[in-house]
């Protein structure tokens, strides 16, 4: 666990038919990054939707997954600037290069969107409740740029590279089946 991340995200998903399902997950985070060179903190909130596709064939009374899917998401959210660290080739008068700041400068307003793969696996623990894990690739398609500052963490994508629009992410969850049809 992180000391200095908060955060909760709210999983559902609808048989449409038995091997597909229309899924979303909503959710916040808070998190603060504080390094050598950087000292920053991201709040907000985002949503995903999306498909996900039974590909395990279970016995019979078994409800379990093996499943692939998509979700597109976007997230709304602030940066809030604590400190930053100047980059300068010429260190010769070995001046301090870490400024923190007396007044942190807030980025509001800022949104994302992006587009999710992922590939998983749920197994029922017990009548109704199950266990489950994810692998996502995501995929950064927008996000709002500011003046002097790059978006480095976006809420339910996670970290933002210079290099790559590419993410990648793990999710565990347990999730509790509302038995609303029997058969």
């Amino acid at each position: 666990m992180e000391d200095r991340y908060k955060g909760l995200e709210l999983t559902a998903d609808y048989r449409l038919t038995q091997k597909l399902y229309l899924a979303g997950e909503a959710g916040m985070e808070d998190k603060r990054v504080v390094s050598e060179s950087l000292d920053f903190q991201t709040s907000g909130e985002y949503l995903k939707l999306g498909l996900d596709i039974n590909l395990f064939r279970n016995w019979q009374g078994m409800e379990n997954q093996l499943l692939t899917g998509f979700r597109l998401g976007t997230s709304t959210y602030k940066h809030r600037l604590h400190g930053y660290a100047v980059r300068q080739l010429n260190h010769f008068w070995q001046e301090e290069l870490y400024k923190p700041l007396d007044t942190p400068i807030d980025y509001n307003n800022l949104s994302a969107f992006w587009f999710q793969l992922l590939i998983g696996v749920k197994s029922e623990l017990l009548t109704n409740l199950y266990i489950g894990i994810s692998v996502r690739m995501n995929y950064l398609i927008s996000d709002k740029e500011v003046d002097n500052f790059d978006n480095l963490y976006v809420p339910g994508f996670h970290r933002v590279s210079e290099i790559s629009p590419w993410g990648a992410g793990l999710n565990y969850t347990i999730m509790y089946q509302f038995p609303l049809y029997r058969k």
